[in-house]
């Protein structure tokens, strides 16, 4: 088994504050979302700790609730904030499952491909009791 790290990209490794209000309520965009998210600067706590993983010898898988249309976008964000990554996981398209359905079924198919799962950073409560569920140490954003 290899020790990775996972990090949540939304709200956690960027930072989307500014644009939160377009998936809020009950008139949710999230196509103008995600478009605005490829401007969205890098949480740079966050980005230093994934940083700090990776030069550790960590493996950094970057997993999303994204789904995978926005997977270009997400790659060049990732690359312009200089963000070293091993593997990006995103939802399938059309799959509107809770994220914390989503995410444990990543995580399982993250594990049969030999990954040990150490720390994880995320934003969202629900999802961290996931991570903490599995033995993830979590740091909340």
């Amino acid at each position: 088994m290899t020790d990775a790290v996972i990090v949540d990209l939304d709200g956690t490794l960027c930072d989307t504050s500014a644009i939160a209000h377009l998936v809020e309520g009950e008139e949710k965009d999230f196509w103008a979302f995600h478009a605005a998210s490829a401007a969205a600067p890098v949480n740079a706590e966050v980005a230093r700790a994934v940083r700090a993983a990776h030069e550790a010898g960590r493996v950094v898988l970057v997993v999303t609730s994204r789904e995978f249309v926005w997977r270009d976008l997400t790659l060049d964000w990732l690359v312009a904030h200089d963000i070293p990554y091993d593997q990006l996981v995103m939802r399938v398209v059309g799959d509107y499952r809770p994220d914390t359905k989503v995410k444990a079924e990543m995580l399982d198919g993250l594990e049969k491909d030999g990954f040990h799962v150490v720390e994880a950073w995320e934003d969202s409560n629900d999802v961290a009791d996931v991570w903490r569920s599995r033995d993830i140490e979590v740091h909340l954003v």
